[in-house]
């Protein structure tokens, strides 16, 4: 359990603040607000991300509908 725990608290985000993204199903690029912490049991993931879209809106999009610019 103790690697577990390391491996939880210890791992980066995919997408970090500020950093700038496409949205491929929507065909536009926006910006990171964070990326969210997921849990499943005991397993931990980085999951969904929300961002700021360039036309002021915002949203919340799975991780693999996104690339990095």
């Amino acid at each position: 359990m103790g690697m577990l725990y390391e491996y939880q608290f210890n791992d980066e985000p995919t997408f970090k603040v500020g950093e700038r993204v496409f949205v491929k199903p929507l065909g536009v690029e926006a910006t990171v607000i964070c990326q969210i912490r997921s849990y499943d049991g005991d397993e931990c993931f980085w999951g969904n991300v929300e961002l700021q879209y360039d036309d002021g809106g915002k949203g919340v999009s799975h991780s693999w509908q996104l690339e990095k610019l």
